[in-house]
């Protein structure tokens, strides 16, 4: 029998065994079928990961394999676990899946609450999860969700949930159960599921040759090593793509299903690990040596603890509710926004394409019509032609804070904003810590404390304005805010005059 590694990278196992390929490939790893996502996730992908990323039950990779003349070093067929007789009483503890709506799930409810109550009290992490493994051998993804919505309903709120997310996660830790299957079409390649995952991997390997790099630096105080460690930040620093998609294509969509609490708890730990990634790149440019290795360590174990939430708790929870329009919307946003250090092998296209009127309203209106205006009139094509052609970013939000409507140039935004923002409360667009900023700003244009807010500040090589204005009808009603963001470097660095065309 040929035996192989659970650390053996899928790469290594298919050019050492070809046949091996196939048998992968039918427990669910069908973007196999490419030789060049082979040739690249195969080769830093070892299969003891596969199998976890892909949900994949190491007892049905044993018997799977055993039958084809292989066996796993570190498993035993022994170790397929035998179903219990009918006759067999079960054990208390409960699974992760429960009919929403039924006694069961609220009694579950109930007691996830309390524990993590218990533990936002200050209660002995150690004694609640003893009490967590006399309720549950599991708790689902979607149940985590509902119970974060419950906590917010109770007055709980986003920061106080987001201070304790990794404890959450660690107390529901391997419980948490996958209760979703990919179907084919969200297996291919270019499809914002996959698109996530590799990104994910790429995320992990970068922190590794982060991390050897940085022992030998912090070893050897070697000037081309700290580059060397500079130029893999470069790359890491793309996560805040993969980070700006959730947040601005995939967030929205939850918040129209109803799952809010999720959304915001995670947003805000997402601006968490931007704020620690400043800060280790800063540390290492002034080579403060003392403080570098614990913010590595913390920056490693934040980023890695996401991919785990990604993966375990926010894929399971919206698998089942995303349709393909859904998908199909939040690719194209995707390439909007950008991608983290690997850009999908393929452009993911489905029989069919989204229609107008998933994201948001549609107006039709004859080609040739006019708008009138007290200064003149447009047809709204050359209305949006010439909006966008306005050197400012605009957004107006209407005077029950929905989001109404963007310029777009084609350039990359400042601000990011894709068309799921249409119609959606402002206050759900914005990172959980600038909210009371945000509400409260919003309140004084409205009331009229205020006409208008500026600020300026310096960001990604560029002298940022921003500038809030309330609009107003003709009687002085509140009609919205209007938003206008501008580069004025180019305008600071003007000097002398020009009075000529070039």
């Amino acid at each position: 029998m040929k035996e192989i590694s659970l650390n053996d990278t899928v790469y290594i196992l298919v050019k050492q065994y070809p046949e091996i390929r196939e048998l992968i490939i039918s427990l669910g790893f069908e973007p196999l079928r490419s030789d060049k996502m082979l040739n690249t996730a195969g080769r830093i992908m070892t299969i003891g990961k596969a199998l976890k990323r892909n949900d994949v039950p190491e007892e049905l990779f044993v018997e799977t394999l055993a039958k084809n003349g292989f066996s796993v070093k570190e498993l035993a067929i022994s170790a397929v676990t035998v179903a219990p007789s009918e006759s067999e009483e079960p054990s208390a503890p409960t699974g992760g899946i429960a009919r929403m709506g039924s006694t069961e799930f609220q009694e579950r409810q109930d007691i996830l609450q309390s524990l993590i109550l218990r533990l936002h009290r200050g209660e002995d992490w150690d004694a609640v999860q003893a009490d967590f493994k006399k309720h549950f051998t599991g708790v689902s993804a979607y149940e985590i969700s509902v119970m974060e919505q419950g906590l917010m309903g109770k007055g709980i709120d986003a920061e106080d949930i987001q201070r304790l997310c990794n404890v959450h996660a660690s107390l529901f830790g391997g419980s948490i159960e996958a209760v979703y299957t990919t179907s084919t079409e969200q297996q291919h390649a270019g499809h914002p599921i996959q698109v996530m995952k590799l990104e994910n991997l790429a995320i992990e390997n970068t922190l590794e040759k982060i991390s050897k790099l940085l022992a030998v630096y912090l070893e050897t105080k070697e000037p081309e090593i700290k580059k060397g460690i500079q130029n893999q930040l470069n790359l890491l620093g793309e996560f805040d793509k993969h980070y700006a998609r959730k947040e601005y294509a995939i967030f929205p969509i939850m918040e129209n299903k109803g799952i809010t609490a999720p959304p915001k708890v995670m947003w805000g730990v997402d601006d968490e690990i931007r704020s620690m990634f400043k800060e280790f790149r800063t540390l290492l440019q002034n080579e403060d040596f003392d403080a570098i290795p614990k913010a590595f360590s913390d920056l490693k174990y934040e980023m890695t603890e996401m991919i785990t939430k990604e993966e375990d708790i926010l894929l399971p929870m919206i698998i089942d509710i995303f349709n393909e329009d859904h998908w199909l919307q939040i690719a194209q946003e995707s390439d909007e926004i950008g991608y983290c250090i690997v850009k999908p092998e393929a452009k993911w296209v489905p029989e069919r394409t989204l229609p107008e009127n998933v994201s948001h309203e549609t107006f039709i209106t004859e080609e040739n019509a006019y708008i009138n205006f007290q200064t003149g009139h447009l047809t709204p094509h050359q209305l949006e032609k010439m909006l966008n052609n306005i050197p400012l970013e605009l957004t107006f939000v209407d005077a029950d804070n929905i989001v109404r409507y963007y310029n777009d140039n084609g350039e990359e935004k400042f601000f990011k904003r894709t068309s799921s923002a249409i119609g959606r409360d402002v206050l759900n667009c914005h990172p959980p810590k600038s909210l009371p900023i945000v509400t409260k700003l919003l309140a004084d244009l409205k009331s009229g404390a205020k006409e208008s807010e500026s600020m300026w500040f310096r960001a990604m090589g560029k002298f940022i304005l921003v500038t809030y204005r309330a609009v107003r009808d003709d009687d002085g009603s509140y009609m919205g805010t209007l938003e206008y963001v501008q580069d004025i470097q180019p305008i600071i660095d003007l000097d002398g005059e020009k009075r000529t065309l070039s």
